[in-house]
């Protein structure tokens, strides 16, 4: 009996086989393409967030996706030159491509519909809090610098728990705090909509993608679901060969703006490979209120250069074993810094739950003419994180003999590994961060006078950049 797939085949016409440049010359070459053919046919009929039509895969100019302009820092740190194919946009690696529409239009589309949910929106934050506070906590070391991108991860695990079933998929959705798949799906929406911006103010750019071997039959529904739901562009092509898995590298690179290319290029896909799911987070933004001076300090002892400007009515607060001050960005979002208390240190604060602090009511503050002394900072993380998801409670689609993949195919697979990388960076300008979460699915009034206060970042600190509680980074400075 055929399935909804091999009815999509009988769909492709001949001129559509025509496109391609170079047409399969074996049986099993035109299995793979038409598999891949099918797959792009598929998930470019849903009409939410416009997909690129299908064709063989060239560069996103031709497509017509979008990604962040590329800035002077394309290779991250600058000491490891971009090992891949290093032109924005190619993705000539895969054979079939269909590109999510990120652009302003299409993303303004989206927000428009959700623009008078804010206070359910915030209620997800809120309702988040402690899943978010235990992701970090469990994957940061306070006794170092680092950082973290919890809405990144959470936008990964959405995508697993689409792909899985059964108990594979209730694991996810009991860990994350939902219900059910549906609820799961309206709340990625929502944090996707409310988190997507790309304009004067600053830009945030959330993306998804599914990563296809030629070889894996995907279940129609499944691929709807993906892009209809969690805007996911895919791609369809053999992980045997080079070429593609540098297009999945130059996607990343599109995605994170340069920011993590030094990540990207370490980054193996084991040969048991059969889908990837991959999520990034792009964010940059200037401060509201600009730091205007520079003062010569030390930062532990250790002489270093601080950014200082006054914030008139800034918000300091008192929390157990900390004092906070709430500092605006360009685009209405918040960074938080989070000075340890005498005796307290970072990784106290890092355990005291700053998330739920932050969303938490009847926060203890005051208004204060600040004056805050902020040193230029650059903290990174690039690790493994499958057994620290594990430890949260999601097993089952890690376990090759127990894993449930049944919404996305018929075949078996199972989680290989999970990797998170992050960087964010903060100097008098603005802040700068970049995120990638990937999954390897292998098989088998008038102004008063205030009292004044000083806030000076001279000791590690923590920081968070939130929107309405939902945190965008959650980072640690221990060294500079």
């Amino acid at each position: 009996m055929k399935n909804k797939l091999n009815e999509a085949f009988d769909n492709i016409d001949d001129k559509y086989i025509a496109q391609a440049q170079n047409p399969p010359k074996n049986r099993r070459a035109l299995k793979i393409a038409l598999i891949a053919a099918a797959l792009a046919l598929i998930i470019a009929a849903v009409p939410v967030i416009s997909v690129m039509s299908r064709r063989e895969a060239t560069s996103s100019a031709e497509q017509g996706g979008s990604a962040p302009a590329q800035t002077t820092d394309q290779n991250g740190s600058g000491d490891k030159k971009n090992s891949f194919t290093g032109s924005t946009g190619d993705y000539s690696g895969a054979k079939y491509v269909s590109l999510a529409d990120l652009s302003a239009e299409a993303v303004n589309a989206v927000k428009k519909e959700y623009k008078n949910r804010i206070i359910e929106y915030c209620e997800h934050g809120e309702k988040l809090a402690t899943f978010f506070d235990t992701l970090y906590e469990n994957l940061l070391d306070g006794d170092k610098s680092g950082v973290v991108s919890p809405v990144n991860i959470y936008m990964a695990l959405s995508l697993l728990a689409e792909c899985t079933g059964g108990n594979s998929r209730k694991e996810i959705l009991d860990v994350i705090g939902v219900e059910n798949i549906e609820q799961l799906r309206e709340q990625s929406k929502l944090i996707w909509a409310y988190n997507s911006c790309d304009d004067e103010h600053g830009k945030s750019i959330l993306a998804n993608s599914v990563w296809i071997d030629g070889e894996l039959p995907v279940k129609d529904q499944c691929a709807e679901y993906l892009k209809n739901d969690h805007f996911a562009s895919a791609f369809n092509g053999d992980f045997d060969d080079p070429a593609y898995v540098n297009a999945m590298k130059q996607w990343l690179s599109d995605m994170t703006n340069g920011l993590l290319d030094n990540c990207i290029n370490d980054l193996e896909i084991p040969p048991e490979t059969l889908a990837v799911l991959a999520s990034t987070l792009y964010y940059k933004a200037r401060w509201y209120y600009e730091y205007y001076k520079t003062e010569n300090g030390k930062f532990e002892g250790v002489d270093c250069v601080f950014n200082v400007k006054t914030d008139e009515g800034g918000l300091i607060y008192k929390g157990d074993g900390f004092t906070a001050y709430a500092d605006q960005l360009s685009d209405g979002n918040t960074m938080w810094f989070f000075l340890p208390n005498e005796g307290k240190t970072a990784a106290d604060v890092l355990s005291s739950g700053v998330i739920s602090y932050i969303n938490g009511a009847g926060k203890d503050y005051k208004q204060y003419d600040v004056t805050a002394r902020m040193p230029d900072f650059d903290v990174d993380y690039n690790e493994s994180i499958k057994d620290e998801i594990a430890k949260l409670g999601i097993k089952e689609c890690m376990d090759i003999n127990k894993a449930d993949f049944s919404a996305m195919t018929e075949n078996n697979l199972y989680v290989g590994d999970m990797i998170h990388a992050a960087r964010f960076k903060a100097d008098k300008e603005g802040v700068e961060g970049a995120a990638y979460t990937i999954m390897e699915l292998c098989g088998n009034a008038m102004p008063t006078e205030k009292e004044k206060y000083d806030f000076n970042l001279d000791k590690p600190f923590v920081f968070v950049v939130e929107n309405r509680g939902v945190p965008l980074f959650v980072g640690c400075v221990n060294e500079l």
